[in-house]
């Protein structure tokens, strides 16, 4: 089984955090890889037991799945994924930055060989979940003082 697991440092507050990776339909706003489609296909409110059927690309290969949430704690900790292909995990905590988080990835059917290609992926998605979330960088003082 290959795991990928690492924390990062987001400059945003922890229910910004939550609202964004805990909402599974719209995380092709920032994963690192193609999702072509993500539908809910039962009648139950995003939070435990809630279900979707993923479309996609994924290291240049097609996929489609269906997903299930398997825990939910709103507002520190959640995972989701499928019986057998993966499980993702996002644990979430107050920072003097922003929020912590803390990413786990387990694919029990992916060979070691595969660990540094799932990482990359990995660790972009959570960089592009830094980009959409912090906010952008003051421009620099050109020297003009206010009058």
């Amino acid at each position: 089984m290959l795991t990928v697991e690492f924390t990062e440092e987001v400059g945003a507050p922890l229910r910004t955090v939550w609202a964004v990776v805990a909402d599974v339909l719209r995380q092709r706003e920032f994963v690192a890889y193609e999702i072509t489609e993500a539908r809910q296909t039962n009648a139950c409110d995003l939070g435990p037991d809630f279900k979707w059927r993923e479309t996609g690309v994924l290291l240049g290969r097609r996929y489609e799945c269906d997903c299930v949430v398997f825990g939910w704690e709103p507002p520190q900790w959640f995972c989701f994924g499928t019986k057998n292909l993966f499980h993702v995990s996002y644990e979430l905590e107050p920072s003097p930055t922003g929020t912590r988080v803390l990413y786990r990835c387990e694919l029990p059917q992916t060979p070691e060989a595969r660990r540094d290609a799932f990482t990359d992926l990995c660790r972009e998605s959570i960089r592009n979940l830094k980009r959409k979330l912090e906010p952008a960088a003051a421009p620099p003082n050109q020297g003009i003082k206010p009058r």
